[in-house]
């Protein structure tokens, strides 16, 4: 590169604004060639005290601007805040939505299959242990056999066939049996009730006072709570005779009221 070559690149090259090869050499022809070093310095030194000087004659901007340009910058900073939150919140509401709506749907998944079991349990018509008509006596009975008391229910126009241990899943229940009367028909119909302790909350069901119906291999699955013990009753009796079977009396199995209708499905078959 020789001097007419260096000269229009020497502005830019003194601003930092030619691209690497460029710069490297004009910066090798400055080293050899003395007059374009010089014009460079010269060049260098009347920039700077241009700006210099440009920098002293301008007057400092006045107080209220400059607090105005800062109150700006920080509103636009906060407003760029709050959208991030925004963003961020929203996406943590979409996770914890997901994330409920699946525990629900879990939920609800367990406490079918804890009423498939029941269901498909009774169905199976498991020879009772002991044959004893007096819920008192199958209280007795039970005592001992499980981690909990059993609390047999007194249910009006039923009478208690007897009783054994079974599962429901994994969870050691109490079975009863009772005989109970239909309006179609004099021959009584089979109940089997199982009692069983869930402290961990494994099923799904309300508080005391609010059970939920379930139906299984054509049986009607009413489930209650009562505390930490967990009801089962598992019948093929239509609403109405289920209404009338279950007792309203305090500490013992809950009645569903017109808050919460049973809904009951007619049992259609057995397997």
């Amino acid at each position: 590169m020789n001097c007419p070559d260096v000269d229009p690149l020497l502005m830019p090259y003194l601003d930092g604004e030619v691209v690497e090869a460029d710069r490297l050499e004009v910066e090798q022809h400055l080293a050899s060639c003395e007059p374009c070093a010089k014009r460079s310095e010269r060049s260098r030194h009347h920039r700077t005290l241009v700006r210099t000087l440009a920098k002293a004659g301008t007057p400092a901007a006045p107080e209220a601007l400059k607090a105005r340009v800062f109150t700006t910058i920080r509103s636009e900073q906060t407003r760029q805040r709050q959208r991030r939150f925004l963003r961020l919140s929203a996406a943590a509401a979409g996770v914890a939505l997901c994330a409920l709506a699946g525990h629900h749907q879990w939920r609800s998944f367990q406490r079918r299959l804890y009423v498939e079991d029941a269901a498909s349990r009774h169905a199976r018509q498991f020879p009772l242990e002991v044959r004893l008509p007096q819920p008192e006596a199958l209280e007795a009975w039970f005592d001992g056999k499980l981690g909990h008391r059993v609390a047999v229910p007194r249910f009006p126009n039923a009478t208690a066939e007897g009783a054994r241990v079974l599962n429901v899943r994994e969870k050691q229940a109490a079975y009863i049996r009772y005989d109970a009367p239909t309006r179609a028909s004099a021959q009584p119909r089979q109940v089997g009730l199982f009692v069983f302790g869930d402290n961990a909350n494994d099923v799904d069901v309300g508080a005391r006072g609010e059970p939920s119906l379930g139906n299984s291999n054509g049986y009607n699955v009413v489930t209650w709570r009562e505390g930490d013990i967990v009801y089962q009753l598992v019948t093929d009796l239509e609403e109405d005779d289920i209404r009338e079977l279950l007792p309203s009396e305090p500490g013992r199995a809950p009645l569903p009221t017109a808050r919460q209708p049973l809904e009951a499905q007619p049992a259609s078959f057995r397997r």
